[in-house]
């Protein structure tokens, strides 16, 4: 079933509804790293750049600043139907993964979204959204919220 997801996912590319789908099919459910592998190699379409803009409420330049892709290119690719390089569509997964996680911890997408965009002391000032460009910046976005999930003092 999660297969057929993924390739529904890739398929439908034509408007912001549909990558706002293929966007929520990742956040939905863990997917297996061997999954995430096959996808990030194949590409994410593009169109999942509207459908991040719409999950998570932000203008498209902070998106294109997480992906590190160039707006021109993205644009492009968009139109063309065509997917995102593999390092793009590692970052899609990577943003995907941490918000679950933040969905999880804060109990739903609204406080998940409102978290990942507002400042955060623990994390040095910078908003958990904008270090998610870098693993490093990831794994310091999941430091915080294991910390939170355990009650632990940061």
């Amino acid at each position: 079933m999660l297969k057929r997801r993924f390739k529904m996912a890739k398929k439908r590319t034509t408007t912001t509804k549909t990558g706002t789908m293929v966007f929520e099919a990742f956040v939905s459910k863990p997917t297996s790293s061997v999954r995430k592998i096959g996808v990030i190699r194949s590409g994410v379409a593009a169109s999942v750049v509207d459908g991040m803009v719409e999950y998570l409420a932000v203008p498209k330049n902070v998106i294109f600043g997480v992906l590190r892709t160039p707006e021109s290119t993205a644009h492009r690719l968009i139109k063309d139907k065509r997917n995102l390089d593999s390092a793009a569509s590692e970052r899609v997964m990577r943003v995907a993964d941490i918000l679950r996680m933040a969905e999880e911890t804060f109990g739903g997408r609204e406080a998940a979204t409102q978290w990942l965009k507002s400042t955060n002391l623990a994390l040095g000032g910078p908003t958990p959204l904008s270090m998610l460009d870098t693993e490093l910046g990831a794994a310091e976005v999941r430091r915080v919220l294991s910390a939170i999930n355990y009650g632990a003092a940061l």
